[in-house]
């Protein structure tokens, strides 16, 4: 099921990965067609789309799995589609700053 995002900060934190700049020289940039990257997020990790928003002519999206790995993925208007970033433990829940993330999860607590 996907969420739509009332709000543009997301899109706007995106941007300010600097998504278009290019990936520096030491490191890869995980590109493919864009379904076979969905699939291929999908099998290695079970991440599926949750959210999606447009910057530009390019399609940002959201994939998150039910462990709470997600990967952000833009897509061009040519069908390519590009890692921008990934990680682990999303939460839908508000989060009032980092460091509240990592004390929990080091003690092992459930709610945020």
């Amino acid at each position: 099921m996907c969420k739509a995002i009332s709000s543009r900060a997301f899109l706007f934190t995106i941007a300010c990965l600097g998504f278009t700049a290019p990936v520096h020289a030491q490191q890869a940039a995980l590109c493919g067609l864009r379904e076979d990257m969905g699939k291929m997020l999908d099998q290695r990790f079970g991440e599926r789309p949750q959210a999606a928003g447009v910057v530009g002519d390019r399609i940002v999206e959201l994939l998150v799995s039910q462990t709470g790995s997600w990967t952000i993925l833009i897509t061009s208007t040519d069908g390519r589609a590009c890692v921008v970033t990934g990680g682990e433990d999303w939460t839908d829940q508000p989060v009032t700053t980092p460091s509240k993330v990592k004390a929990d999860k080091v003690r092992g607590d459930a709610t945020l």
